[in-house]
C-alpha cells in the first residue's frame, strides 16, 4: 500500500514509541530493505489499526509503499 494513503488516528500521533524498539526496526529496514512486520489497516477507511512503530519507521526511512495487512470491521 501507498504511505501516502494511509490515515493514522489522532491517539497514535500523540504518542512516541519507545527509541530503542525503533532503532532496532530501522537498523532492519537498512540492512533488508523492508519491514520486519505489516501495518494493520481498517479495510475501507485505510485507517491505522496497529504498527504504529512500523509506520514511524517507514516514515523516517522515507519508503513509499509499506505492507499491511486489513483489518475488517463487523
Amino acid at each position: 500500500m501507498s504511505f501516502d494513503e494511509i490515515v493514522v488516528p489522532e491517539a497514535f500521533l500523540r504518542t512516541r514509541p519507545t527509541p530503542e524498539k525503533t532503532h532496532k526496526v530501522v537498523d532492519f529496514v537498512k540492512r533488508t530493505g523492508h519491514l520486519d512486520e505489516p501495518l494493520t489497516i481498517e479495510k475501507g477507511s485505510k485507517v491505522l489499526k496497529d504498527g504504529y512503530r512500523h509506520y514511524v519507521v517507514a516514515k523516517t526511512v522515507k519508503m513509499e509503499k509499506v505492507p499491511v495487512v486489513y483489518n475488517y470491521q463487523k
